[in-house]
């Protein structure tokens, strides 16, 4: 019998010592899962119903601004359809045409009208303009109002005197006597509010129209001071009040003056023309 044992190979030892760890150790398996939990599609797609539910939210987002920019646009064409620049001239032209016996006439007594109550303080403005003093044609700055107020009353008073001189009727140098009055007053009172100046003008020319012009219409000029004084709020411009400021103080001016040049007589005519007729 041998005394020695046999020798043993490296893979022999090898294989027992991997033997040992496999019954030592248990076996570890990965959880199993069901195709439906780990299932997952290729192609992601979404809700049918969120594109109509977005489309149905912006539409109410863009409803409102499409009338407001509606509006804004409506309320920017009337302050500038309705503005002293073109309001002046166009009601001057209107009331001569009445007085006027000759094309001579007319044509003298509408170019100094429109020149002292419109050219002189529009030139006046876009020189300011250019010069940097004022900011807009408007002039909507309330600080920046003090020269265009003084140019325009001094203009006015000079074009009133000027056609008085050559003969023309209280009823044409007459305009020019309400938009000097106008002008004092608004000019102080603009000192400590801002009056609008758009709708105190377009009150003036509006009332002197239909009392000076025979036959017009009431309403086809009337509804011009309330939708610009809309106009004038959507914009911004001005509170609803300070257009119902303009309209009160010029219109109650534009008939004392009327009072004063002996044109009365034509104011209750327009009035009796209104209440009987409805026109």
């Amino acid at each position: 019998m041998n005394p020695f044992p046999a020798e043993q190979t490296p893979s022999s030892s090898s294989e027992q010592t991997t033997a040992a760890h496999n019954t030592s150790l248990p076996e570890i398996s990965a959880p199993q899962t069901s195709a439906s939990a780990t299932s997952v599609p290729d192609v992601f797609t979404p809700d049918a119903a969120a594109p109509d539910a977005a489309a149905s939210d912006a539409a109410v987002v863009q409803r409102p601004a499409l009338w407001q920019q509606v509006l804004d646009s409506l309320a920017f064409a009337l302050s500038a359809i309705l503005s002293p620049y073109l309001v002046i001239p166009f009601g001057t032209v209107g009331i001569v045409a009445t007085q006027a016996s000759g094309r001579r006439d007319f044509v003298l007594w509408t170019f100094l009208s429109v020149f002292f109550s419109t050219i002189v303080p529009a030139l006046y403005v876009l020189v300011q303009i250019v010069r940097g003093k004022i900011t807009d044609v408007h002039v909507m700055e309330r600080e920046q109002r003090g020269g265009p107020f003084l140019v325009a009353v001094v203009s006015v008073a000079v074009g009133a005197f000027v056609l008085r001189a050559i003969g023309a009727p209280a009823v044409v140098w007459g305009i020019g006597l309400v938009l000097l009055v106008n002008g004092v007053v608004l000019s102080w009172i603009t000192k400590f509010w801002k009056i609008s100046m758009h709708v105190s003008v377009l009150t003036s020319v509006v009332i002197a129209c239909i009392i000076l012009i025979p036959k017009v219409n009431f309403w086809s000029l009337a509804w011009m001071i309330p939708a610009l004084m809309w106009a004038r709020a959507v914009r911004g411009r001005h509170s609803p009040w300070q257009g119902v400021g303009g309209f009160l103080v010029s219109g109650a001016l534009t008939l004392g003056v009327f009072a004063f040049v002996k044109l009365w007589p034509m104011v209750e005519g327009a009035v009796h023309r209104l209440l009987v007729h409805g026109h």
